[in-house]
């Protein structure tokens, strides 16, 4: 495995490979899924990463899929979606994510255009959401019971995939109880383990790259130096 604490576990695997082990009673997963087929995206990969977070994830647990729809098949964020539909899943929302540029920034024709899609889904028919950290993220006001689902995000570093602040927030919006493992599947990221603890929350993720690994550990150093992360020796 690696030197991370019980609580923050990172394999050196591929999520669907034989030898990755899935930890039971997920709670979040959050995740960027590959949506070109350069990046590996195929209609039976999906259907296997489908089955296999179904089949480890708690009872009323909730999905968040970041994507966008690529140029090959503009369609295929709403294919995604029929997939995760005929394996169980309530399908929620499409939060949209209008993004900021910065530039020079590197993208597939701006990635068609400058906005993500948050697929949202959960594992029942009973979800419970904070809208506070929302409100509170968007600037709106109380008096508005639902802000919408078109979200402006800062985009971040340019080597994140998606913004720390986002992955915390849809973190937060979930009301799930500080320990709940969080799963990440295709990190290539730091936002999800950052924002698993901020938030109090074990974190379970995969990530093919040696390289990535060591930064992920160099991450969790740091926040123990400031106390944040407990481990037991």
């Amino acid at each position: 495995m690696n030197n991370f604490p019980s609580t923050l576990r990172v394999q050196n695997f591929d999520s669907l490979d034989n030898n990755a082990v899935w930890p039971h009673g997920v709670q979040v997963v959050i995740t960027r899924i590959p949506i070109r087929k350069k990046d590996g995206f195929t209609i039976e990969k999906m259907k296997q990463l489908a089955e296999k977070i179904y089949n480890n994830m708690a009872q009323n647990g909730i999905v968040f899929f970041i994507c966008y729809a690529p140029m090959e098949a503009k369609y295929r964020p709403f294919e995604i979606a029929k997939i995760m539909s005929d394996q169980g899943f309530t399908h929620i929302d499409n939060i949209i994510l209008q993004k900021s540029w910065y530039p020079g920034k590197r993208s597939e024709t701006n990635l068609v255009n400058s906005y993500d899609f948050a697929l949202y889904f959960c594992k029942g028919n009973v979800w419970r959401l904070d809208r506070v950290p929302l409100m509170d993220y968007l600037g709106t006001p109380e008096e508005l019971s639902c802000p919408g689902n078109m979200w402006y995000i800062e985009t971040g570093s340019l080597e994140e995939s998606f913004p720390c602040h986002l992955a915390e927030m849809l973190i937060r919006m979930t009301d799930s109880l500080p320990g709940s493992i969080i799963l990440d599947p295709f990190m290539n990221t730091n936002s999800t383990i950052i924002a698993s603890i901020k938030t109090g929350m074990s974190f379970y993720g995969y990530d093919k790259e040696l390289k990535n690994i060591k930064k992920y550990e160099k991450i969790i150093d740091e926040y123990k130096t400031f106390g944040i992360v407990t481990v037991k020796e």
